[in-house]
């Protein structure tokens, strides 16, 4: 007989996961990719959502580790960056030219990934 044993998602998990897949599905991942480092009101814009709804979600994103906090190019303000070795994670690797230094440092970096970003993301 086997034992089935059930490893209890946190909330802070699940709200990750959530909020990551919400990012997928509606490409901010891709804008940030594209764009590099932004603030709130810049991505706000670059992806067409409101402000506060962006602020939100970014704040999600530096929770679960998925961001990183970098000063701003005139050092008076932060700015997010989505780290390279997440990209193939969160975009969706299908073996695009444009994503192979990304890949590289994915191969480097795999055993410093976030929790919520240890197991494979479903595609959208």
């Amino acid at each position: 007989m086997s034992t089935t044993v059930t490893v209890p998602t946190t909330d802070a998990a699940r709200v990750g996961r959530a909020s990551i897949a919400l990012g997928r599905r509606r490409g901010y991942y891709r804008v940030l990719f594209e764009s590099g480092p932004v603030d709130a009101a810049t991505f706000a814009v670059l992806a067409r959502v409101p402000e506060a709804g962006a602020r939100a979600w970014l704040a999600e994103q530096v929770a679960a580790g998925v961001l990183r906090a970098v000063r701003g190019a005139d050092a008076d303000h932060e700015e997010l960056l989505l780290p390279g070795e997440f990209v193939p994670i969160l975009l969706g690797d299908h073996g695009e030219p444009e994503l192979a230094g990304a890949r590289a440092l994915l191969g480097e970096h795999r055993d410093e990934l976030p929790s919520v970003l240890g197991e494979p993301v479903p595609a959208s």
